[in-house]
């Protein structure tokens, strides 16, 4: 008889355990606090422990049923990882001086696109944002060192999305364009933390700045700000990224669209993304450090967060410039040297550079 009992008090406790066993596995797996804590384990270790999961002044935080469907590492420091069912791609970086090759620095990297100017990040941020892709570049005290973080969205955008956006909320920003902006930099600046790197970071993004479109000269009052439109009659449109000292990217467009389709194109890369520009500039091929062709121009100087080598002021000359003209006129192209010495000139005192070389006035 005692047997009997102790073996049904066996049995029930089994049982109550193997209960209680099936009941921590259901709430481990359906609750939303065993999602978060499922989460946050697999956060630790995805893409190096290094993204901002969670919630801070700067970022509102991931949310837990968020996929994560590939990581993998770049090299000792770092890391490319999606998002989001694949739809968003995080690299992370700690640059140490210009990528060894191209392949990398397409990677930890990637170019500007064409579409779309990038704006840059307010609240004191290096960093900008094109609609496709935020970038962030911290740089570290004491040395050339950098933080990069790219958060690029696939398929995330198009033309008549933006204009859908535009005409429901009045900007052309997409909904989580912020979202993943604030993202971004909570990433840079927990990355620098992480790898000792002492830096500024800014402040909380709080809206972004509007995209760039076309406009009239007379409004021009960012990169092509100053530069001497009253030489040529022939323009009437600019292009231009705003003149921020924090951007990634300065550039500006110049168009004579009842004459020619090609545009003035004045453009500068800052921080690491000046090696671009170096891997293809004239600086890099033996050209010198300023320098003009017919339809290209070159300046350099040393600028913050640009490591050892120089920054690469580019310029381009639309052929026609010098051979469309207004009925009944005809001259020289006039505009295109004076302007880009101009853009240079005021480009580089935002930023900081210093030793700034210029072509020749005269050619």
């Amino acid at each position: 008889m005692i047997r009997t009992r102790a073996f049904r008090w066996t049995a029930w406790i089994a049982g109550a355990m193997a209960l209680a066993l099936v009941a921590a596995w259901v709430w481990w797996r359906e609750s939303d606090t065993g999602e978060r804590w499922r989460f946050e384990n697999a956060m630790k270790t995805y893409c190096g422990g290094l993204l901002a999961y969670e919630e801070s002044p700067l970022f509102e935080g991931l949310w837990p049923g968020l996929e994560l469907p590939g990581d993998r590492a770049l090299g000792p420091d770092a890391h490319s990882c999606r998002l989001a069912d694949r739809r968003l791609t995080v690299t992370v970086a700690h640059l140490f001086a210009d990528p060894a090759d191209e392949g990398q620095l397409r990677e930890l990297l990637p170019p500007l696109g064409y579409e779309q100017f990038p704006v840059p990040l307010p609240g004191g941020w290096h960093g900008a944002a094109d609609g496709d892709m935020v970038r962030v570049l911290l740089g570290c005290r004491g040395g050339a060192d950098s933080v990069s973080v790219v958060v690029e969205a696939y398929n995330r955008t198009s033309d008549s999305d933006r204009k859908e956006a535009r005409r429901e909320t009045g900007s052309a920003w997409l909904d989580g364009d912020l979202y993943w902006a604030r993202f971004a930099t909570a990433t840079a600046a927990k990355a620098a933390a992480r790898w000792g790197c002492e830096t500024e970071a800014g402040k909380p993004l709080k809206k972004l700045p509007e995209l760039a479109g076309d406009k009239t000269i007379v409004y021009a009052d960012g990169a092509c700000a100053g530069l001497p439109f009253a030489r040529d009659k022939r323009l009437d449109t600019v292009r231009e990224t705003l003149a921020d000292a924090n951007t990634l990217f300065d550039t500006c467009e110049v168009g004579a669209s009842a004459y020619f389709d090609d545009r003035y194109t004045f453009s500068a890369r800052f921080g690491a993304y000046a090696a671009w520009d170096r891997r293809k500039g004239s600086v890099a091929n033996g050209g010198g450090l300023a320098g003009a062709t017919d339809h290209s121009l070159w300046a350099s100087a040393r600028c913050p967060g640009g490591g050892a080598g120089r920054t690469l002021f580019t310029g381009f000359i639309p052929p026609k410039a010098a051979t469309v003209w207004r009925p009944g006129e005809k001259g020289e192209e006039t505009f295109g040297l004076p302007a880009f010495r101009e853009f240079a000139k005021r480009s580089a005192e935002r930023h900081g550079c210093t030793d700034l070389r210029l072509p020749a006035a005269g050619r």
